[in-house]
Order: C-alpha cells, then structure tokens, then sequence
C-alpha cells in the first residue's frame, strides 16, 4: 500500500488525507492529475469475524 501510494506521488499525485492507522486496518489516499482521489486500504483478515 505505501509503495503504491508512494509511487503515485511520485508520479504527478497529490496528497488527498492523512493516513490512517487503526491497527487491524490501514489506509492512505491521493489525488491523480485528474483530480480523482483514490483511497487504498489494508485490513488485517483475522479481524473479520466469521459471520457463517
């Protein structure tokens, strides 16, 4: 997730949030030259419960 939104950055992105770090879930977010914003997210399997 770092080196994706790292690169995007690097590559005529922009800073959309601040990261956020909850833990079982971490997320980061950029805009593209076009203005969209992107948001990508990690979160850790184990903390999903099994609802079956």
């Amino acid at each position: 997730m770092d080196e994706l939104a790292d690169a995007a950055l690097a590559n005529g992105g922009s800073p959309a949030n601040e990261p956020q770090d909850l833990g079982f879930m971490y997320g980061r977010s950029f805009q593209d030259p076009d203005h969209h914003i992107w948001e990508v997210v990690w979160m850790d399997p184990s903390a999903v419960q099994d609802q079956g």
